[in-house]
């Protein structure tokens, strides 16, 4: 009984905080990790098992860490393991949540600023990822990934120059990931140069590891140039010829929309990763 009512507890106080009480439902996953939650019981686990749950699931890897977490909050493993497990999740304003609270015991650990700064940007308060990622770039200077979320962190603080210095420092580090590519594209987009972006997003589009967000934001970078016929045949890659034509509209929209310069801001800084 005080597993079930555990779980539970717990359950509510991870999927809730998602979001402010009742003001969103329970996606998909966050109801497939209640359910996961309530049918394990909470004992601690041992070192081989936290060694083997990296294999599995994210939610099984959340059902796993909750517990661990429920039953020794000061446990630091089990805070960046489910910060980074909800953030995945799209839980990331709890992941934010429990970094934050566990850096309390433990201000000076990187993981954990890794931690928190990642689910910042994912919130999208790039303002306040930037000191944590920060200093996690300093503790592991050379990390592609670190200083490819600094970048995203500063374009959303609307630090466009260091966030490119960032993106480029990633770049070097990375060998050319894909990911690295579309973020500095996409800042170039937002700066008004959608041909030298184009040139960057096409460098991603060639890499074995492209998925079709970067081909989506290639004919974005190709319809701003107002290439409309090459735009839908790059869009028609990974989605239907509606899909593909709604799109495009709506970028025909944003063109000749005197808001357009904001709606778009916001589309593609949400498109950065």
């Amino acid at each position: 009984m005080r597993a079930h009512l555990s779980a539970i507890a717990l359950t509510a106080a991870l999927l809730s905080g998602c979001a402010t009480s009742g003001e969103l439902a329970l996606t998909e996953e966050e109801e497939a990790l209640a359910a996961e939650l309530q049918s394990r019981s909470l004992a601690p686990a041992t070192a081989e098992e936290r060694a083997a749950i990296e294999n599995q699931d994210l939610l099984t890897q959340a059902a796993f860490w909750a517990e661990a977490y429920e039953l020794n909050p000061g446990d630091r493993e089990a805070a960046v393991k489910l910060s980074n497990v909800l953030r995945q999740l799209n839980g990331a304003p709890r992941a934010a949540e429990i970094a934050r609270q566990a850096l309390a015991l433990y201000p000076e650990d990187a993981e954990l600023q890794t931690a928190y700064g990642m689910a910042l940007v994912a919130s999208g308060r790039g303002a306040q990822a930037v000191e944590p990622l920060s200093r996690a770039v300093s503790n592991t200077p050379g990390d592609w990934r670190l200083l490819n979320a600094l970048g995203v962190a500063l374009e959303q603080s609307g630090r466009t120059e260091l966030a490119r210095n960032r993106f480029r420092e990633a770049l070097a580090a990375s060998d050319g990931e894909p990911s690295v590519l579309n973020n500095l594209a996409l800042s170039l987009m937002l700066d008004g140069d959608p041909e030298t972006a184009e040139s960057y997003l096409r460098q991603a589009a060639n890499r074995e590891l492209a998925g079709p967000e970067i081909r989506q934001n290639l004919a974005m970078a190709v319809a701003l140039q107002g290439r409309f016929d090459e735009a839908e045949e790059i869009a028609l890659i990974d989605s239907t010829p509606d899909m593909a034509r709604q799109n495009l509209d709506y970028i025909r929209a944003l063109m000749s929309s005197p808001r357009s310069y904001d709606e778009l801001r916001r589309a593609e800084l949400e498109a950065m990763r």
